[in-house]
């Protein structure tokens, strides 16, 4: 700029630029008033070179002052370590200081300078600032580069270091060392994201939610634009807070919001903001961000249906029809498919606003014509007109042919008549009646027959409905049905058949009813109330004062519950508003518990033994009723088993309520009873069989005192007379008949009672026992947790037994329940431990250094103490670890292992088949390469299975090799491979019966499957009456 102007000026100085007073640009304000100013023009020069050079001259005296010794410059790094990376990053950052100190001194010599400028450089300096402006006026940022938060800088090695032992302290279940390793990364260097995670992670697995949840807050703004971390930490305040649910809403939401902040345009956190404010009862913000997801979803009817539900909530039943009526004409207008937009659920919510506005008239109308759209007869809008029947959806066409617009075979049957479903019809002849059309109503009622058991919920509307318009009759055809399957709801439903009868005139009836519902429900009032009232009719007062009687004594007790009910604390915010909002059910009355026996500690020595004489004589007779109903009661007998449990209850009551059993210390051992313990224990039940003993010895001649007394000297093995033995089948059977009633609670309870007593604790064939017990509890409750939890004690007791993997794998298996705790993270893990177990024995010193970290970790003991060392490879566990990747659609992870266990067993069909479904499998997925050859490589195992398969004597490993190769040609869409296939399995039963493990049906079905999509309805209609008729 200095260069532009003197050439300028030296242009105008020698003629040749143009005048001043010619120029079109306006004059430089600046130098008109320089050269008509009477002011000295280097005063302005001079202040500044005195002000420059006192300031530098102060500057250069501090530095003097503070001496060269402390001069940051000259500091003496010492020795550099090549080895060390953080002290290679601590010199890093002390280079780059000294630096910037350099950088400010040089600039501050550069100062004394600034007295030498000339006028011209001045107002140069000036022109630049002033051309430095922006398009709008505004200054352009010196300094260039993105702005915003800087990039998290690499871990160093030190803090590598320590979150790879803490991963390995958290897969080998050390937690509480993770989550101190994971605290001290997080002193060093606050920023480290996964070591946030870890410690969550680990907080997670000690139970204490409260801390894993912040933890993953923390972690979670450290990355705030990126949407996984927050919706971690929503899912995690939702899902795994358990009972305190509600107490982290807020903290679901400020998760979700934060998602929003970061891209508005996210929907699912929209979604799921929307459902945290509905649980929280902010429905006015919801409605917000549901109608903000609309606007740019307009067909999504899960939105609308929400949407719906919040203004029936607010008493808006209008506006939710309104929304459904735009909804439906936009969906009507739109091309997509309308079965996955809107459905018959998305319809029956829509009809079901006119019955709460008892709008009935405009409701059938709707109905009819949604229903006519979803069945693609929209085009018939003449139905519209005929309101006073309801003949479009007769089974026949009698009575629609008599409509002139109606054409027969235009449109499938199906279409019409029974191509309603029977919620709508039910719900179109609850409309009707409520219009007082009951001849109209009931035209269908036939077709409703036989369906009692598949809609009983619409049997009990249709009957309520009638009885509510007093047609007894009709009304007791639908009950009738649901008397057979009723349920925990037969009390309610024998109550209304009561008063059917009563409207009927049969009085007879209606006791027997009132009586029945009484007996299904002993606490039930309006049954009691109906029997007063009926016998006070039939003028037997004494019976009739009976029930009333009752009656005040129910209210009396149940108002005492309610008394102490509001005198409790509430544990949650959930159980204040679960009591609070339940207007219609009053809590049963509270039956007092049988009272644990707990004997006085400081009566009188006789009087001890008269309560304990009396104690055994109640648990004697409990124990003779037990003995007695043993053998029915395992033979399934209902009232046997019954009389049994509740002898067996009052046994297992008195037995843990001995505190001996159960010490603060379970690893201590039984070593006898306390002197004030041992009258309880040594109270014999069991009489018939001492005074057999006494006689027998009587007449053998032995001496059965010196016997009891030399017992007694040891250790005892018996508590009131009955061996500890005996105890535990009683914990283990009541246990069973617990879980078998679905109690899985109780039943869990009694199997961990059983667990922490010392007698059976010490014992390894008792703990065994418990746990078998324990997994058939959760077999019969069908609980998958608990099946997994128990299979890994028998991998952790009985480590390298080939039987511990297969009954993990056997009892999922029987589990009917999904495999996500049969492929759970957790599990996973600890499957992968077992296998590295398994392979530490079998590698040299040198690979153990390379691939283990902890040498004794790999490790385990037998019952006496001694190391177990594994000495060969377990193919079972082999094969589960890879079904257990192979679950979780890990195929390239699981052929690891199943081709370990190909190559010590290679002849195994099952290991082939298993390597030919991964290959095949993964082929069908996106990320694989080249799909030719996996499928390839695939079938080639998959046919030497076959091979094997088809050679075998038995016809139902024949019929599986020949379904699984069809099934795998179907799966590829190779049809005519498959159907070979499958034909084979059809003709392996000419010679031979059906067996229970047939395949014959599915094949039949798959078969079914491929004709009808081939067109060839005929074939298909062929196998189905040949082979899947029943």
């Amino acid at each position: 700029m200095a260069r532009a102007q003197q050439y300028i000026d030296d242009q105008m100085s020698s003629g040749h630029g143009i005048p001043v007073d010619q120029s079109h640009e306006y004059p430089d304000p600046e130098l008109s008033q320089l050269q008509s100013s009477t002011f000295r023009e280097d005063a302005l020069n001079e202040a500044r070179a005195e002000f420059t050079a006192q300031s530098t001259e102060q500057r250069r005296h501090k530095r003097r002052k503070s001496g060269d010794e402390s001069d940051i410059l000259n500091l003496d790094l010492g020795f550099e370590s090549d080895s060390d990376p953080d002290y290679r990053e601590f010199d890093k950052g002390i280079l780059k200081m000294q630096r910037d100190v350099r950088l400010a001194r040089n600039m501050d010599s550069d100062d004394e300078s600034l007295a030498d400028d000339s006028q011209v450089n001045t107002r140069t300096n000036a022109k630049s600032i002033r051309g430095s402006r922006g398009a709008h006026g505004g200054r352009v940022a010196r300094r260039g580069g993105i702005r915003g938060p800087r990039k998290a800088a690499e871990p160093t090695g030190d803090i590598k270091l320590r979150l790879s032992q803490a991963n390995q302290a958290f897969l080998n279940g050390r937690y509480e060392e993770a989550r101190d390793i994971a605290s001290e990364i997080i002193r060093i260097n606050a920023e480290t994201y996964e070591a946030w995670n870890l410690l969550a992670s680990t907080f997670k697995e000690l139970q204490d939610p409260n801390k894993a949840l912040m933890a993953l807050m923390v972690a979670a703004t450290m990355r705030p634009k990126h949407p996984g971390p927050w919706f971690n930490c929503a899912y995690f305040a939702l899902n795994e807070t358990g009972g305190h649910r509600s107490e982290y809403l807020i903290s679901a939401q400020y998760s979700c919001s934060q998602i929003i902040k970061a891209n508005s345009m996210n929907l699912e956190a929209r979604r799921l903001k929307a459902s945290i404010m509905v649980e929280r009862g902010n429905l006015g913000l919801a409605i917000a961000e549901y109608k903000f997801i609309l606007r740019h979803t307009p067909l999504d009817t899960k939105i609308i249906q929400k949407l719906a539900a919040i203004y029936v909530d607010q008493g808006d039943v209008e506006l939710a029809k309104k929304l459904y009526n735009t909804a439906i004409v936009k969906l009507k207008d739109a091309e997509s498919s309308i079965q996955e937009t809107f459905g018959w659920t998305d319809a029956y919510a829509y009809i079901e606003l006119y019955g709460i506005l008892q709008q009935y008239k405009n409701g059938i109308q709707a109905l009819k014509s949604v229903a006519r759209w979803l069945l693609g007869r929209d085009a018939e809008q003449y139905w519209n007109n005929i309101m006073a029947d309801d003949s479009e959806w007769d089974e026949d066409d009698s009575r629609r042919a008599e409509c002139i617009d109606f054409t027969a075979g235009k449109y499938p049957k199906d279409s019409y008549g029974l191509g309603l479903p029977i919620e709508f019809r039910v719900k179109l002849g609850l409309y009707r009646m409520a219009l007082g059309h009951y001849e109209e109503a009931l035209v269908s009622d036939d077709t409703g027959r036989g369906l009692a058991e598949d809609y009983p919920h619409l049997f009990e509307e249709v009957a309520d409905s009638l009885s509510h318009n007093k047609l007894w009759s009709d009304a007791l055809r639908f009950y009738r049905p649901l008397l057979g399957n009723a349920g925990p709801s037969g009390a309610s439903l024998q109550l209304k058949v009561g008063k059917c009868w009563l409207g009927e005139g049969d009085n007879k009836e209606a006791e027997i009813c009132f009586q029945a519902a009484v007996q299904l429900d002993e606490d039930n009032i309006p049954a009691r109330m109906e029997l007063a009232r009926l016998y006070e009719r039939l003028n037997e007062k004494e019976q009739a004062f009976i029930y009333v009687n009752e009656i005040m004594a129910l209210r009396r007790d149940r108002q005492d519950v309610l008394d102490e009910l509001s005198n409790i604390t509430p544990p949650s915010i959930t159980t204040t508003k679960a009591v609070s909002n339940s207007k219609h059910t009053l809590p049963t009355i509270a039956r007092k518990p049988q009272s644990r026996y707990r004997p006085h500690k400081l009566a009188d020595p006789s009087e001890r033994r008269k309560e304990e004489a009396a104690r055994a004589e109640q648990l004697q007779s409990q124990l003779s009723v037990m003995r007695s109903k043993l053998k029915p009661m395992r033979e399934g007998e209902v009232e046997a088993t019954n009389i049994w449990m509740e002898a067996a209850r009052d046994l297992i009551d008195d037995f843990r309520g001995f505190k001996t059993f159960y010490p603060w210390d379970k690893y201590v051992k039984f070593l006898g009873y306390t002197r004030g313990d041992r009258m309880q224990a040594e109270t014999v039940l069991e009489t018939d069989l001492t005074e057999m003993a006494d006689r027998l010895s009587k007449n053998l001649g032995a001496d059965a005192d010196s016997k009891t007394t030399s017992r007694a000297a040891g250790i005892p093995a018996d508590y009131r007379g009955i061996p500890f033995g005996t105890w535990l089948d009683i914990f283990l059977e009541y246990a069973i008949c617990l879980a078998k009633e679905g109690k899985a609670k109780e039943a869990y309870e009694i199997c961990e009672a059983a667990k922490d007593a010392i007698v059976f604790y010490h014992s390894r064939e008792d703990m065994f026992l418990i746990h078998i017990c324990w997994g058939t509890c959760a077999l019969l409750c069908n609980d998958e947790e608990m099946c997994v939890t128990v299979a890994r004690y028998f991998m952790r007791e009985y480590q390298f037994t080939t039987d511990s993997y297969r009954m993990y794998a056997a009892i999922a298996r029987l589990c009917q329940s999904p495999v996500s705790w049969y492929c759970s993270g957790p599990t996973q893990k600890y499957m992968l431990r077992q296998v590295k177990a398994m392979d530490f024995s079998l590698v040299d010193a040198n690979r153990r250094q390379k691939n283990f970290s902890e040498k004794a970790a790999y490790s385990t003991q037998d019952k006496d103490g001694r190391i177990l060392i594994n000495d060969d490879m377990d193919i079972a566990l082999l094969m589960l670890y890879g079904h257990i990747l192979y679950s979780g659609a890990s195929y390239i992870y699981a052929l690891n292992y199943f081709l370990r266990a190909y190559a010590l067993d290679p002849d195994n069909p099952v290991i082939n088949m298993n390597i030919g479904l991964c290959y095949v499998h993964h082929a069908l997925k996106r990320q694989a390469d080249n799909r030719q050859f996996l499928i390839l490589q695939g079938m080639a195992f998959l046919f030497d299975y076959y091979d094997t398969r088809k050679k075998s004597s038995v016809l139902e490993e024949r019929q599986e090799a020949h379904y699984n190769i069809a099934r795998v040609y179907h799966m590829l869409g190779i049809s005519h491979l498959a159907i070979t296939y499958y034909l084979r399995v059809l003709d392996e039963l000419k010679d031979h019966h059906s067996s229970r493990e047939d395949l014959v049906i599915d094949t039949a079905h798959n078969l079914k499957i491929i004709c009808m999509i081939t067109g060839n309805k005929k074939l298909a209609h062929s196998i189905t009456k040949r082979w899947l008729v029943i």
